[in-house]
């Protein structure tokens, strides 16, 4: 079968943003402030510079250090587990026509959320469109990219935060 992937969970997120790029970029802010205050505040007298600048300085040291760190000896390679967890045979995956496709809408703490849902071949999914909720969920709501009578492969876990007979996609692949 021919299918191209629309969506794994590698695309959420969460996942987009790894912890050595937080570190360069509060390095480099922590830099920049360390500059800043070496040339634009008055010394007083008082310390206030000379804390500002150590404190700066160490901020952008540690920054710098945990960013190489992470960089070059503790490499991350979540990517590389979850697409081998989403490959491997033991998790379940279903292949076929979309069916039941169902749109709700609606109001809650954070304003109105759009909840999806659907069948292959009695694997219920749902998924919705909440502030927090895109976070570790599929998301794509109001696109008209699943339909009814459409092929597809879904590799999912048993789990849903929409309710007990749903599952969560892990992975959303349509036949082309």
């Amino acid at each position: 079968m021919d299918y191209t992937t629309y969506w794994t969970i590698l695309d959420s997120p969460t996942n987009t943003i790894k912890s050595n790029t937080v570190c360069l970029f509060v390095a480099i802010i922590a830099v920049l402030l360390w500059i800043l205050t070496k040339k634009y505040k008055l010394d007083k007298g008082d310390g206030d510079k000379l804390i500002l600048l150590w404190g700066t300085g160490i901020f952008a040291t540690l920054s710098l250090a945990f960013y190489v760190l992470l960089t070059f000896f503790y490499v991350d390679n979540s990517d590389s587990q979850i697409l081998k967890m989403l490959d491997s045979p033991n998790t379940p995956k279903v292949e076929g026509l979309v069916s039941n496709f169902q749109r709700k809408f609606r109001n809650t703490k954070y304003g109105k959320e759009t909840i999806e849902s659907f069948t292959i071949d009695s694997v219920e999914f749902a998924y919705g469109d909440a502030a927090l909720g895109k976070f570790n969920s599929f998301y794509k709501t109001n696109n008209n990219v699943i339909y009814n009578g459409q092929k597809v492969r879904v590799t999912y876990r048993t789990d849903s935060p929409y309710g007990e007979n749903f599952n969560s996609i892990l992975k959303l692949e349509i036949w082309k």
